[in-house]
């Protein structure tokens, strides 16, 4: 069955979550001070995937950038922190 799921990040600038049987990620948004993601999955499914998370502030350099997504740009504490969020995904392994 198809779901959508929640997934908290860190607030730290790189990070990495597993998600089984992700279909596509969704969005990143804040929610009650904090960064999370929305990832439609399908719960049935045992593929691992993993999502590299790269997140920003606003003027900080970007190290390894390399080969990523831009997924979002997130504020915090009403807009005194902003976070760029980048992604990479890889399923058994291979980037996707």
């Amino acid at each position: 069955m198809k779901r959508i799921y929640k997934y908290t990040l860190g607030n730290i600038t790189n990070q990495a979550i597993h998600i089984n049987g992700l279909l596509k990620i969704l969005s990143i948004k804040e929610q009650n001070n904090n960064i999370v993601l929305y990832a439609l999955i399908e719960d049935e499914d045992e593929t691992i995937n993993v999502i590299s998370i790269n997140m920003y502030g606003t003027g900080h350099p970007i190290i390894n950038a390399g080969d990523v997504d831009f997924l979002g740009t997130v504020k915090l504490f009403n807009g005194s922190l902003m976070f760029h969020v980048f992604y990479s995904h890889y399923r058994n392994g291979e980037r996707c």
